[in-house]
């Protein structure tokens, strides 16, 4: 059985996909001149629709650890960079707690980015 949307209104699949086009062709628009920065400074989330959020992926304890060894520092020196206990990252990488929001965004900016892109 298919539905279909009411009358006046748009599928949320077809919202999503317009959103995306339109987020591209603004982008485009910046990249050739025709629109400045300063027209797109504010930029809502309703405007842009969740799915156009970058993904945070999920690190596993193997993935935080192997991190911070390609890094070169101390499990101490990554829980300063990202203001957190030395005894959290030390969990982190046994497993016994996950990262989750902005701790996990930043180990993520961490993991693609290196760790200058805390300073």
């Amino acid at each position: 059985m298919t539905t279909t949307a009411k009358a006046g209104t748009t599928a949320p699949r077809a919202k999503s996909r317009m959103r995306r086009e339109i987020v591209d062709a603004m982008r485009g628009l910046r990249k050739v001149g025709a629109v400045s920065g300063e027209e797109l400074e504010k930029t809502t989330l309703r405007m842009l629709g969740k799915d156009a959020l970058p993904k945070v992926e999920a690190l596993s304890p193997a993935d935080i650890a192997a991190m911070r060894a390609r890094t070169g520092i101390s499990q101490a020196v990554l829980a300063g960079y990202m203001n957190v206990a030395v005894n959290t990252v030390s969990q982190w990488e046994r497993g016994e707690r996950k990262p989750t929001g902005a701790a996990l965004k930043l180990l993520n900016v961490v993991k693609h980015h290196g760790l200058d892109a805390l300073r």
